[in-house]
């Protein structure tokens, strides 16, 4: 069972009285809207922000691409991290918002650090509906209800996910419990590296996509390894774009993780010191006449 430490807030207004670890989590989030649990898997506990929102089910996104190309690559649909699935514009039309590295040719990798969205259609439709649902509701994943469409149904349609699924989804499939064959979890971790140090180590996915009311939500979930240590994050921002979010969310759980003392902080930055060709001196004060700066 796990115990937490937990703060609810809107915007910045913290509306609960707080333990410290849960008040630095928050300020981790500035004036962004959201919610956050990180749990540590050495002592059970867990650190939450905003627990109602934790317990919320909201569109996984891309964030979905984790299962999906695990099923893929378990059922030999895909047939190993290397196939290439050609990108076919004929088929699959590009739109407006599509960045550059989702036209072309895929491979699992690119795929899932890349969030192809027509990569992920093209598998679904080769994994067909029935499978893709028995195999959901095998994992536990959300709601696994698939019945928004095949070509749509994790990005703001019927599949459902909450902060606390994403967490026992991640620990389910660290610990090899899910059904799937040590060679297809080890090739989804290795696709997972978003942030490789000498002291440790963060898998990931990210995700986004829009609301119904015209907002975004955005994902970040995975997990951080030390030596025989792991913790579990999942994190969700709201944004009235995906500018409000795109580049901030690693930094939200990195420094969410280094407040809790979990992985060293940053050294501090030293200035450089000045450089007398560029930066002239301080004329020294004349007789019997401060310095404007002294000056009441």
């Amino acid at each position: 069972m796990r115990r937490a430490v937990s703060v609810a807030f809107a915007l910045v207004v913290l509306l609960l009285p707080m333990t410290a670890p849960a008040a630095m989590l928050a300020s981790q989030f500035g004036r962004r809207y959201g919610a956050l649990e990180i749990y540590d898997a050495q002592s059970k506990l867990s650190f939450r922000v905003n627990t109602p929102r934790l317990s919320e089910r909201l569109p996984p996104c891309s964030t979905y691409l984790l299962p999906h190309l695990a099923i893929a690559l378990g059922t030999g649909v895909i047939k190993d991290t290397d196939s290439l699935i050609a990108f076919d514009p004929a088929k699959h039309p590009e739109s407006s918002f599509w960045p550059q590295s989702w036209q072309r040719d895929q491979t699992f990798d690119t795929a899932l650090k890349n969030s192809v969205q027509w990569y992920a259609q093209e598998v679904s439709a080769r994994l067909g509906t029935a499978r893709l649902e028995q195999n959901l509701k095998r994992l536990k994943y959300g709601n696994a209800d698939i019945s928004g469409g095949l070509d749509k149904f994790w990005m703001s349609s019927s599949l459902r996910i909450t902060s606390f699924e994403q967490i026992d989804f991640l620990k389910a499939f660290r610990d090899g419990k899910l059904g799937f064959n040590p060679r297809v979890t080890k090739a989804l971790q290795d696709a997972m590296v978003i942030e490789r140090t000498v002291d440790y180590t963060i898998y990931g996915k990210y995700g986004s996509c829009p609301m119904d009311d015209g907002t975004y939500v955005g994902w970040l979930v995975g997990y951080l390894e030390r030596p025989g240590k792991v913790w579990y994050f999942a994190l969700n921002l709201d944004g009235q774009s995906l500018a409000d979010f795109a580049v901030v969310r690693l930094g939200i759980v990195r420094g969410s993780m280094q407040e809790l003392g979990f992985i060293p902080a940053p050294p501090p930055v030293e200035p450089p010191p000045a450089d007398p060709a560029v930066t002239p001196l301080a004329e020294p004060a004349t007789s019997g006449v401060a310095p404007a700066s002294e000056y009441p």
